[in-house]
């Protein structure tokens, strides 16, 4: 009976430590979906297929991005106290969701130039980048498009600035892997 026991213990122990099967998302592989994720909290799509939208398709989902990037700053500046760590979180995931989408956009059209996609697409775009400034990775990512857009004119120098002398502030021990 002894034996028994300790084989069954043994067999349960051996099935904690082996590696579990990982399930993939169409979207996106399991690697890069890391559980439980933040998306799940955000306001809008992160992955709104962007390849065929059209430039007007892609002025209007860089509305939604620039509502669901502030909607909740507003809130956690004129809202209560209470409230915080939900909003907090819905920063968070709203911020996660629009980089992806951006992300997207980038490897599909390049940086979302000024005279292609206006002014406020523009910045979105570059706040999408800005709320990550604590991440060297995300801010390197797309460092070479965005000096390239600035040298263009189709991007603010003052803003890309902002994000060079972030990048310098960032040891390279701080990139995510």
């Amino acid at each position: 009976m002894r034996r028994v026991a300790i084989i069954s213990i043994m067999f349960l122990l051996a099935c904690c430590n082996s590696p579990r099967p990982t399930q993939t998302i169409a979207a996106e592989s399991s690697a890069e979906l890391k559980a439980p994720s933040n998306l799940m909290y955000a306001d809008i799509d992160p992955f709104i297929r962007v390849d065929d939208l059209t430039t007007n398709e892609l002025i209007r989902q860089f509305e939604k991005m620039h509502h669901a990037d502030q909607q909740y700053r507003d809130s956690l500046n004129n809202g209560r106290k209470e409230n915080e760590a939900f909003f907090l979180r819905k920063m968070g995931a709203n911020d996660e969701a629009n980089l992806k989408i951006l992300d997207n956009i980038i490897r599909r059209h390049g940086w979302p130039p000024k005279s292609v996609f206006g002014q406020k697409a523009a910045h979105t775009a570059w706040l999408v980048i800005w709320h990550h400034r604590g991440k060297r990775s995300v801010l390197c990512r797309h460092f070479d498009v965005m000096e390239k857009a600035v040298n263009a004119g189709e991007m603010s120098a003052a803003l890309f600035k902002k994000i060079k002398d972030e990048v310098e502030k960032l040891s390279p021990d701080q990139i995510d892997y």
